[in-house]
């Protein structure tokens, strides 16, 4: 009996990935041998961004999980395996793969888990300083575009603010005629107005005299403040991007792209490429997009002060380093994080008191509602 039992057992761990309906065969998304439940995963890009969680917290479970970055194959979790974290590389194509085979990963239960996505990234002067603190409502991928070199459109259009144009269009104010999905996200603007609340509360580090020194070229006020919490939005490019030039285009964008409601502060080579992929997962249950968080702390300014030109800002400036935001990735994303685990049972294991108000999605609508940006209707490229 005990030999026929085992072979029943098999038999359906066999059969349970298969969903078939006449001739349609799905991939079923149960997870009967999920053994890890995290209510929290950090989401951090590279090491510099990583070691800061790892010296404030205590992680010592370490999983290995197959097909993350072949340079942080690792997930590091705390001793009840509530709060974990991740490192999906730098750039688009490696947090895509990333986030894709963290949520596929059977070892994973992540349908309740709340996701924090904590990164470093050039900021606007206009909202941010060295060392602040963002959270963003919309992340607009600015990569999507036609691109032309200076020379072959500056004669025709003097009153072009760079060379892109977006796609499906020819010009610079008209929105895309064609889109491939990612150009657009939407996260939950209640519950990122919870983790900025509670970042508000944070003692945020104001970093060194060389930053404080750097912050005074600048004439926009919250350039020469010291860190605080923003709220504003990111834009995604695997390019670096600097100057007066591309920021004044790429901020036209971002208010173009979320129909005149999103300001671009932050840049970032990651976030849409990552949402994509919740994006996919939360559409067969495994991930809920609606946990999702989008937090981006200044490590230098996206444009150079007046008295330097783009060129030599971005190659010799002296700012002082990238360490104030590096330790306010923890000071500002330690809150909303302890917050989800201590007060798990009657706050946000149901997701109920900080679901989203707002549309929560991609530009397709992929997961339900209707976007309230973009336009009625898209060639699908």
């Amino acid at each position: 009996m005990k030999f026929f039992s085992l072979l029943a057992l098999a038999a359906t761990a066999f059969a349970s990935p298969i969903v078939s309906s006449n001739n349609n065969i799905q991939s079923s998304t149960i997870r009967p041998n999920a053994i890890y439940q995290p209510k929290v995963f950090v989401i951090s890009m590279f090491e510099l961004e990583r070691d800061p969680w790892l010296t404030s917290m205590d992680f010592p479970h370490n999983i290995t999980v197959p097909g993350l970055s072949p340079v942080y194959p690792t997930i590091h979790c705390d001793k009840n395996f509530d709060i974990c974290q991740v490192t999906i590389g730098e750039g688009e194509i490696n947090a895509a793969a990333s986030v894709t085979a963290l949520g596929l990963n059977p070892l994973f239960d992540l349908s309740k888990t709340y996701f924090l996505i904590a990164g470093i990234a050039g900021g606007e002067p206009q909202y941010t300083t060295i060392g602040g603190v963002t959270f963003a409502k919309y992340a607009v991928q600015v990569g999507l575009e036609y691109q032309f070199a200076y020379e072959d459109y500056h004669d025709i259009h003097p009153d072009w603010l760079g060379g892109y144009v977006p796609y499906g269009t020819e010009d610079q104010d008209t929105y895309p005629g064609n889109v491939y999905g990612t150009e657009v996200f939407e996260v939950n603007e209640n519950l990122r107005d919870r983790a900025v609340e509670l970042a508000l509360k944070a003692n945020l580090s104001r970093g060194n005299d060389l930053n404080h020194q750097f912050r005074q070229l600048y004439p926009e006020a919250a350039a020469k403040a010291y860190p605080t919490v923003s709220k504003c939005d990111v834009v995604t490019s695997d390019n670096y991007f600097s100057g007066n030039v591309l920021n004044d285009y790429f901020s036209n964008l971002t208010r173009l792209m979320t129909n005149g409601t999103g300001e671009y502060c932050s840049t970032a080579q990651e976030d849409n490429a990552s949402l994509e992929a919740f994006t996919r997962l939360d559409k067969y249950g495994l991930v809920d997009f609606d946990r999702v968080m989008v937090m981006r702390t200044i490590s230098d300014f996206s444009r150079p002060p007046p008295t330097m030109n783009a060129i030599d800002y971005f190659f010799n400036r002296t700012d002082g380093g990238i360490q104030a935001s590096l330790d306010n990735l923890v000071l500002a994303g330690e809150p909303i994080v302890k917050d989800i685990v201590n007060n798990w049972e009657k706050v946000y294991a149901d997701g109920k008191k900080y679901s989203s108000k707002n549309y929560v999605g991609d530009i397709f609508g992929t997961n339900g509602g209707t976007p309230d940006f973009g336009k009625s209707s898209f060639e699908i490229a």
